[in-house]
Parts: structure tokens; sequence; C-alpha cells
């Protein structure tokens, strides 16, 4: 760092206060980062070694001195008795190096490490008295955090009840996996809804609802990893760690009690390369002493703990150059930008295109045709742009303009209120019909086999259909139009088509598109009313009433069904022989006929052969058991396929009883 005189270090210090302090209310108490993560440790470090030049300036309200964000939500507040500290971050191995060396030197040599992933979460503590769960909060700004407690009775893998009456505190990180960050954002986009930026953004904005209906929906988990006050048998967090996972909490088993930085640099190159293939997010791996009498001995800084430090994995970004921003409708009519690039090659995949959400963000990031972007992975899932190279920029550039017409039926966009997206609002859009048709068809919803988004493209452009009741007037004479369509092709098309009548009415009402309406939510809807004309004529209480419906759905559905097209629509398919009636079964537990599954624990694991996971779930609940995602103490048993991971062996840690997928059939028949 070039030599500054005080004045000018009070200025630059002020200046990144500034930023870091708008940066981190933007991250902690929005759940909304506007800047990425490498851009806020470089400001932070560069701040760090200013103070350090010029320490007369460190003041105690400086970022560097506090832990976390300030809390600034309508959530209860809990003190915590132990602080949450925050962690110490280094970001080479050379700084590993240094970080065992002041170590070594304070206690006076070598020392074993206990290594574990660094979860890209928020962190949780969980407090029991008796055994049984009484507070959750999150860390807030070390010493004051927000009660949780209601919320993370809706995350299966923490334990109400311990197996032992225990009054003790742990701590861990929230999280959401990737594939369940994936989903939720898709369903975002497709509602015209803010996504969140990343998985640790999703997890905090989902795990801090005033709502705990809402936090239920967003699917987190929990690795536990921390054990506040433990038992005095308890010496080493290598050994707290096992003994947390005995008394059913969810912990991580990639951890590894290393005895030197030799076996810690190997393991940090073993996950670099596995960071990708995992199903949760990591930003780096966390070296803490094992020994608990060491961190005792080391204690901590104002800020940090001195016998922890986490390595941070550089952010992996590629340069490639903007030539198109094309613009798609999705079936509830939101319109979508999307960079197209040229191809480069990110986190294991060939990435050619990044979809850039909402004109709001697109203006905020400044993309314009020509433009050379850095681009790397949301979440090691979603290629995202995270900036413009300026000085790479063409001296001709223009700024991009936002489209005010609909691509596919150049009806007027709009801005509806509360949303960030553009929409077209045209039910006769071209678009959107064959969108809504294509998840008409899926397998979720009406489950109308070979009919894809080529067959419903051709359809749309011979004019054979113009919404989803006109599939049910389809005639062979009619697909025979069709490009590369044989007789059988036809046979088999208008055979699912002819099938699909027979449907329950569940997956009518999720093949028909409603905002916000998924699988699930139909599902819980229709087994209340049975029909869907007593859900057309439910008000927007009656569907409350129903257990994780909300407002937001139940308004949905009644403003759907209040238009006269939709009235229409489905009386065409109720005389096209669609069926309209719940077809399930409602059986109560008390009517279910004992058997090997009864009122058990299920969790299912690996590939399965004979059923798919859903399938096989649904026949586990008929028979009256619990089909969970994550394995605890209070799991009866595990069904397992092949490739089983992390689950099956974490049931045999815990002495859970095994069986393959086919003792399970055997069990069932």
């Amino acid at each position: 760092m070039a030599k500054l005189n005080k004045k000018n270090a009070q200025e630059e210090i002020e200046t990144l206060r500034k930023k870091l302090n708008t940066w981190a209310e933007q991250y902690y108490a929005q759940d909304a980062p506007s800047v990425e993560d490498a851009v806020y440790d470089q400001n932070y470090q560069k701040l760090v070694e200013l103070e350090k030049q010029f320490p007369e300036l460190v003041t105690p309200d400086s970022i560097t001195q506090r832990v976390g964000g300030e809390i600034k939500s309508d959530l209860g507040k809990v003190e915590h008795q132990v602080p949450m500290l925050s962690m110490g971050d280094v970001f080479s191995k050379d700084e590993l190096f240094e970080f065992d060396q002041r170590i070594q030197k304070l206690v006076g040599g070598p020392v074993a490490y206990n290594v574990e992933l660094k979860i890209d979460g928020l962190s949780l503590s969980l407090e029991y008295v008796d055994g049984k769960l009484i507070q959750a909060s999150t860390r807030g700004n070390g010493r004051i955090g927000e009660d949780v407690t209601k919320n993370v009775q809706y995350i299966d893998d923490i334990p109400k009840i311990l197996p032992e009456k225990l009054t003790t505190e742990v701590r861990g990180e929230c999280y959401m996996g990737k594939a369940a960050f994936l989903k939720l954002n898709t369903e975002r986009d497709e509602n015209g809804e803010a996504i969140f930026a990343n998985p640790r953004n999703a997890a905090a904005g989902s795990l801090r609802q005033l709502d705990p209906k809402v936090t239920k929906k967003r699917n987190l988990s929990t690795f536990i990893y921390t054990w506040v006050n433990p038992p005095k048998e308890i010496t080493s967090q290598h050994q707290a760690i096992q003994q947390m996972s005995k008394l059913g909490f969810h912990t991580n088993e990639t951890g590894r009690k290393l005895a030197n930085l030799d076996e810690v640099f190997a393991y940090i190159d073993e996950y670099t390369s596995k960071r990708d293939s995992l199903s949760y997010g990591i930003d780096g791996i966390v070296l803490k002493v094992d020994d608990l009498t060491l961190q005792k001995q080391l204690g901590n800084t104002v800020k940090v703990p001195r016998w922890e430090i986490a390595y941070k994995f550089p952010p992996e970004e590629q340069e490639t150059i903007v030539h198109e921003i094309v613009w798609t409708v999705g079936r509830t009519g939101v319109v979508t930008p999307t960079a197209v690039m040229d191809p480069v090659e990110l986190a294991g995949t060939t990435v050619s295109r990044a979809v850039l959400h909402n004109p709001d963000l697109l203006k905020q990031k400044d993309v314009r045709i020509g433009d050379t972007v850095k681009l790397h992975k949301a979440g090691d899932i979603i290629p995202e742009i995270s900036e413009v190279v300026l000085s790479k920029r063409p001296a001709n550039s223009q700024v991009y303009e936002i489209p005010t017409e609909c691509p596919s039926c150049g009806q007027s966009l709009v801005h509806l209120e509360g949303e960030v997206a553009l929409r077209c609002i045209n039910p006769a859009c071209p678009a959107q019909i064959e969108e809504g048709i294509i998840h008409f068809a899926s397998r979720p919803a009406m489950d109308i086999m070979g009919l894809g988004p080529k067959i419903v493209r051709q359809l749309i452009q011979h004019d054979l259909v113009k919404d989803v009741a006109d599939l049910y007037h389809l005639t062979a004479d009619d697909l025979a139009e069709l490009d590369h369509f044989g007789d059988k092709s036809i046979s088999n098309l208008l055979t699912a088509i002819d099938n699909s009548r027979q449907n329950s009415v569940e997956l009518l009402l999720n093949g028909l598109g409603i905002d916000h309406v998924g699988a699930k939510a139909a599902l819980l809807i229709v087994q209340r009313f049975k029909n869907l004309n007593k859900i057309m004529q439910a008000s927007v209480s009656d569907l409350t009433a129903i257990d994780t419906i909300g407002e937001t759905i139940a308004e949905s559905i009644t403003t759907y069904f209040a238009q006269a097209s939709v009235q229409k629509l489905v009386q065409e398919l109720i005389d096209s022989g669609v069926n309209i009636d719940y077809l399930g079964e409602d059986v109560s537990e008390e009517e279910i006929v004992d058997n090997f599954f009864k009122n058990k624990t299920v969790v299912l694991t690996g590939k399965l052969a004979h059923f798919t996971r859903s399938e096989f779930t649904k026949k586990l609940e008929s028979l009256g058991a619990k089909v969970t995602s994550s394995v605890s103490k209070k799991t009866d048993y595990v069904i397992y396929g092949t490739d089983a991971g992390s689950k099956l062996t974490k049931a045999e840690s815990l002495k859970i009883a095994l069986l393959t997928e086919e003792e399970a059939i055997e069990k069932i028949q």
C-alpha cells in the first residue's frame, strides 16, 4: 500500500467505512447484496490495512470492530449470553501458514486442527432446557440476535426434543441447498418477484420471516458445528461434532481432524475440486484448533476468536463479450431479459447465456451490447453477470433501451404494482399460450406423454390449439399436419390426451398455471374442497383456513377464477370430459390398517430402481409413515438405493435400521 499522510488516510478510511456500512446493511438487514462477496472482502481488507497503518484512526464504530450487522427487523430480540463472534478471513495458503505460525508461537508447538467446510448460510443459535428446544436466534450483531424460534420449528433437521435431558446451547449454520435455491428463484422469477442473489441471502430471507408459514415452504437445512457449553468429557472440537451428531443434530460428515498444514492444504485442494458437486454452497474452509482447552487459552479479540480462521475460495469468474440481449415471455406473462455471450467454461460447465431477470437489474448493471463482462455462478448454480469491465467498453457504446412491446404479440408491456418485472397482460399472447400448454402437459400437471415444447409449438403454428381445452378436440387428421409425426406418434399422443381426462383434479388445478399455485398447494386445496367447482366458489378466508395456504396463494386463486375467460375455459374442459373431482384416498390415521411403516419416520436416499422418489414417498405416506429429508435420532428406517451417500453414512453411525429398496417393497407387500 502506498504511503499516505494522516489526513489522506482519514479521508480514505471514512470513504471505505461509508461504503462498507452500506453494503453490510444491504447484506445483513435487507438480504439483498449489491456487490459480490469478493468486492466486499477486498474493500474490507483495504480498511483493515489502513487501520493497522494508522491505529490512532481506529474508532469503536468502525465496521472492523463490529460483529455482523445491526438489528433492524420486527422480530423479537435475543441477548446472547456468550457473544456470537465473527471469524477472521484469509485468502491464500501463505496466510494460512502465517496463522499456523502465530498459533504455534502462542501455545509453544504444533497443534491439530479440525477442518470444516465453510457453509454459505447464516449463523444460528439453538438453546435447550431439559432436552427441549426453547429458543432459536440469529447472530445479529453478535450481542443481540433475532428470535426465530417459531420459524425453526419448520426446519426438519433441527431436533425439537433431544434423546437426553440436556440444558445446553449449540450453534451452526442455517442454509438453503442448491436445488431448493434454484427452485425458489425460478418460482420468484416466474412470478415477477425479485430473486435472491445467492443461497446465503435466500436462507436469511427465509429464516427471518415474520410469518413462519413462509419459512416452512423454503426447505431450509442446518449444519451444527459448535457446542457452547459441552459436557466435561468433551475435550475436542472433533469429538464435540461426533457427539452432537449422536444427539440428532445435522452435522457435516466432511469435517476432519488433521495433524498438520500439509494435510490441511490437501483438504483444501480436494474440496476446491469437489465444490461444484456438493448439494449445498460453500465459500471456503474453516480451520479450528481442535483442543478445546487450547481454544480457551487462546481466547478472542474484540471481534474474532484467535483459534479459528476461514480460508475463502477465490471467486471463479470468466470474462466474455455480450452479443445480444433476448427477451422471453413466460406462461404468467413475465418478460425476462437474457444476455447471450461468447461461451466460456465456468464451474465445470460451458456457459453462453445469463438471465438478467428484470429491467431494473439490467439498468443497475448497465449491461450493453458489445460489453465485456465478468461472469460467475451464483450459488455455484446460476450463471450471473457480476460486473461490466468498463475499461473494455467500446467507444461507440450506447445505453441499452428497454423494450416497451411484447416480443411475442406486440402488445404494450406493463409494470404491475409491487413488481419489478415487466409483464405482457394480453391473454391471447402466443408465447404465454405456448408456455401455458407446455406446463399443462408436463409431468407434475396433466402428464400428457409426448406433448413436449416442439409439438406444442407446431400445434400453435398450425392454428390447431389456442388454449388447453383445444387439446381435447384434436384428431388424427389434425396431428397428421405436424412435421415428422407418423401413425404411431399420433396414436400415442391421442391416447395420452384421452387418458389425462381421468386424472385426479389436483393435477388439473396445477396444470392451469395459476400464479403461486404449485403441485403441493394444489393437492392441499383439492383435499379440502374435493371438487373444482367448489374451489372456484371459495373465498380468500376459505382458502387461508388450510394449513400453509397464505393470502398470496388464496388471492391469486380467487382472482384467477373470477375471470369470465377462465370460467369459459373450465366449462370447455368439463364439456370435453375432463375430471374435476378428487380421486385420491382420504384415509384418517385411525383408518390406516396396521402395517410395518405406520407411524414410522422414514428417509429415502440413493437412486431407486422400482419407483420414483415421489411415488415411493406417496406410497409410504398412504401407509401412515412420515417421510423426511434428513436423518436424525428420530428416524426409524432409512431406505436406500444405489449411490447412497452421507445420509446412509449418518444412519449407520446412529445405528438406525437400514432397508434396501427391495426389502422395503417386501414390507409393503
